[in-house]
């Protein structure tokens, strides 16, 4: 049997961290695959075998523990767990992976990694304040960079089209090339990648909130030219077709 727990940061973690989730068995056997989503994870595992494959990952085992930080993909990837399950997930804003890549692997993620198991698995009730104030530690020397929120805000806000990255590029000060250097380092791919993502997550909300809707409105509502062209894109980032998807929402 599974025991899971999910706690929603408070300020200021909830600027990087939009869950904390605690996943616990005494044995597990799982393979799985998943789409592309839209946030940065980072999942410390104390128990026998986790292992995800795929774009934009990085993962590092010791004796005590393995820790995995999964970026932003444009394909899907595979989770693997087995034997004895103990892991702790911080879901991420993401911006984070490129925030805790220089940190991944140092002696202050090790120590987090101590705090996490202290706070979690080493106490009768898991202590999630006292987890909460120990994660800033990571966080602490960040900066989220005003393009970044900017181009945030102005893609939540706007229609994603054609013209969107052209429009955004005018109303920041630094040019084109610059600001996606700065994005590839934080996000781990493109703008225009980053966007076509927004829009496949957009249509996978469609069809699982509305799956009598037909796939050329789900294209069209998403920001795709046309049916083809959302289909393509699609069996990219989630390794299937969007028909598929939505035979699987209506079960």
């Amino acid at each position: 049997m599974i025991s899971e727990k999910t706690y929603r940061p408070n300020s200021p973690l909830n600027q990087y961290v939009d869950t904390i989730w605690v996943g616990q068995a005494s044995s597990l056997d799982i393979t799985s695959s998943h789409y592309a989503a839209m946030f940065t994870e980072l999942i410390f595992n104390f128990g026998d075998t986790f292992h995800v494959a795929g774009q934009n990952i990085e993962n590092i085992t010791n004796k005590s523990d393995t820790k995995i930080l999964s970026g932003l993909k444009t394909r899907p990837f595979q989770t693997t767990i087995s034997g004895k399950y103990m892991s702790v997930g911080l879901i991420l804003k993401p911006f984070c992976f490129g925030i805790l890549l220089d940190t991944f692997g140092t002696k202050k993620m090790e120590y987090t990694s101590e705090i996490i198991y202290e706070s979690i698995f080493d106490s009768s009730t898991p202590d999630f304040e006292k987890l909460e104030s120990n994660l800033l530690g990571l966080f602490h020397k960040a900066q989220i960079d005003s393009d970044l929120i900017k181009f945030e805000h102005f893609t939540s806000t706007n229609e994603i089209s054609n013209g969107l990255m052209k429009d955004f590029n005018l109303s920041v000060s630094i040019s084109q090339k610059s600001f996606i250097q700065k994005f590839k380092r934080h996000y781990q791919i493109t703008p225009n990648e980053y966007l076509k993502l927004k829009k496949i997550n957009q249509s996978i909300k469609l069809i699982q909130n509305n799956n009598s809707m037909k796939l050329t409105d789900i294209a069209l509502e998403s920001g795709f030219y046309d049916q083809s062209h959302f289909i393509r894109n699609f069996k990219k980032y989630c390794g299937y077709s969007p028909k598929k998807h939505l035979q699987h929402a209506v079960r």
